[in-house]
């Protein structure tokens, strides 16, 4: 397991967006940092801190996401927003579980997250991107 590091080919080419990625792949970081080499207790206060931030940014960023491609009319983004809802509620899921004592964070947890969130942003995140620059390229 590695840390995510911000490339282009994550570019969705809407810099507000692009800002938004970087966060949450730094809240991804941090929390990849703490569990690879923090101490137990490190990696309970910052798995419980860096989880509840994930789970706050997510919904921020989600709702501007979609907010976003309502804006240009995207016509995937019915399938767009279940697919960020599933997520949160998958995060949602592991923070709650991580608080009562139920969940260890382990790199299991880590590569689906950092899994999740490479796949959404390179396939999914990329469609309205095509879909706008196609829109662009026609007028």
């Amino acid at each position: 397991m590695s840390r995510i590091e911000w490339n282009e080919t994550l570019s969705v080419h809407n810099a507000e967006i692009d800002e938004q990625h970087k966060k949450w792949i730094s809240i991804h970081n941090r929390l990849h940092d703490a569990l690879i080499g923090g101490t137990f207790d490190q990696v309970e206060k910052t798995g419980a801190e860096t989880l509840e931030a994930m789970q706050e940014y997510v919904r921020y960023h989600f709702k501007f996401e979609e907010e976003y491609m309502k804006k240009i009319n995207y016509p995937g983004i019915v399938e767009h927003r279940r697919i960020h809802k599933d997520f949160d509620n998958q995060i949602y899921k592991y923070n709650r579980e991580f608080l009562e004592g139920q969940t260890v964070l382990r790199s299991e947890i880590m590569k689906l997250l950092k899994n999740w969130l490479l796949e959404h942003i390179l396939h999914e995140d990329q469609k309205y991107y095509r879909f706008l620059n196609n829109a662009l390229n026609k007028e």
